[in-house]
């Protein structure tokens, strides 16, 4: 029992004496550019493309600083390369987290992190008196709105459309929010958002154009909206456009410019030293935190001292959708033995 104790103590030791510095998913700071665009247009472009990305804000680049920095892109970029894809040359290119954060942080835009919500979408198709759901993966509806989801760097979920769905769940629910029959048919995916959306294709001034109307559930509150557009690709954009502000106003955290604060957190279910690391990088990528290191570990749970330039509601935001750390009520929170700090949250570690 001894050596045990002498174990674990070495092995806190070594990580007290590390600064583990968070690291950031690559995709969200990722941009996709056209490579045939001239001059340094295409660095602009890309910083524009993830500036909206990490702020949801699709209004961020008509603010005066960040124009004047739009005109600096060439200072943000990290890695670029040339891909061949079907439709044409595209330019992949990578920017530098820190200095975007720093960026929005400066004009007190909130950062919204890697982890977002899993977003499921019920779509409908209305033509006349009918009424389908949009089930082919392959119909533009569909292609459009992954290409805006991707773009917008928001987890898009479909339904499978298969007969458990189609017992479950008719046209007639999703085109009337009927929300209790859409519940029961969505829980089979464990989605954090479900979206219902009908569109009807109708003629303005002798030209078609594509109506959605869309909602979903927030806090026992119905929350709709209703989107026109030319054709399938813009419509689906400006779905996202929208979705995103609304998600980043809830979920994204004001940087501070400074690390001072430290948070704990206790994470029960740990059964070895590799589950202490798992979650250890788990918060690491939280964006705002700084350091993260392991406390004290005692009989399966474990404490985790933080260091973090967002406030304590934006990291329990950030970690709210991480699907391995699932929140534990306070009452049923286990002591570790360290009571120097109080805890402000306790988890249970879910092993994927």
């Amino acid at each position: 029992m001894k050596h045990y104790f002498s174990l674990i103590g070495f092995l806190l030791g070594i990580f007290a004496a590390q600064t583990v510095f968070a690291t950031q998913i690559a995709d969200l700071y990722q941009a996709d550019v056209d490579s045939t665009t001239s001059g340094n247009e295409w660095q602009r472009q890309a910083l524009a493309q993830v500036l909206v990305r990490v702020s949801g804000k699709a209004g961020v680049t008509e603010l005066p600083q960040v124009k004047a920095e739009l005109a600096k892109a060439a200072g943000y970029v990290k890695q670029f390369e040339n891909v061949r894809q079907a439709g044409g040359n595209r330019m992949r290119v990578l920017l530098d987290a820190d200095k975007v954060n720093q960026l929005l942080q400066q004009q007190g835009v909130p950062v919204w992190g890697a982890l977002r919500p899993d977003t499921l979408v019920w779509l409908v198709e209305q033509n006349g008196a009918e009424r389908q759901f949009v089930r082919q993966s392959s119909h533009q509806l569909n292609v459009a709105m992954q290409q805006a989801f991707r773009q917008a760097a928001l987890p898009l979920m479909l339904p499978l459309y298969d007969m458990d769905d189609l017992l479950n769940l008719a046209e007639t629910d999703v085109w009337a929010g009927f929300w209790q029959p859409v519940v029961d048919a969505s829980s089979r995916y464990a989605a954090d958002i479900v979206i219902i959306g009908t569109i009807e294709r109708q003629s303005v001034d002798g030209k078609e154009q594509l109506r959605l109307n869309w909602q979903r559930q927030d806090d026992g509150r119905t929350l709709r909206d209703e989107i026109t557009a030319a054709d399938e690709a813009t419509l689906m954009q400006q779905f996202t456009r929208v979705l995103a502000a609304q998600l980043s106003e809830r979920y994204a955290s004001v940087l501070s410019g400074e690390s001072g604060a430290q948070f704990v957190l206790q994470v029960q279910q740990l059964t070895d030293l590799a589950d202490i690391v798992q979650v250890q990088r788990l918060l690491q990528q939280v964006v705002g935190v700084s350091q993260v290191t392991v406390s004290n570990y005692h009989a399966g749970v474990a404490r985790f001292t933080m260091r973090s330039g967002i406030s304590a509601d934006g990291l329990l935001n950030a970690l709210r959708f991480n699907k391995q750390l699932q929140p534990q009520p306070a009452n049923d929170a286990i002591a570790a033995n360290e009571p120097a700090q109080p805890t402000l949250a306790t988890y249970r570690y879910l092993r994927p």
